[in-house]
């Protein structure tokens, strides 16, 4: 049996069944305990891919996206998912 990619075991299934596939800049500083600003400053110099709709000031992020950038970042040590107990 071929797996979707919602039942991908790398650690981050927890995290994906917690938040929609696309994110406002509100629930990416959530799931990164960061500052809204933080985010959008990340955002607009490129550490973080998002989105932007013509002539809107809505950023869009993807959660895939966020996660790879998490996982390609990783300081040390394996990445660990949020809510991990590791």
């Amino acid at each position: 049996m071929v797996k979707m990619k919602d039942e991908l075991s790398d650690g981050w299934d927890g995290v994906r069944r917690s938040y929609p596939p696309i994110l406002n800049t509100a629930q990416v500083a959530e799931m990164l305990d960061l500052n809204v600003r933080t985010v959008l400053a990340m955002a607009n110099d490129g550490r973080l891919p998002a989105s932007r709709l013509a002539d809107s000031r809505k950023y869009h992020f993807l959660l895939e996206d966020v996660i790879k950038t998490l996982q390609a970042n990783k300081i040390g040590g394996a990445a660990q998912p949020l809510g991990s107990d590791a």
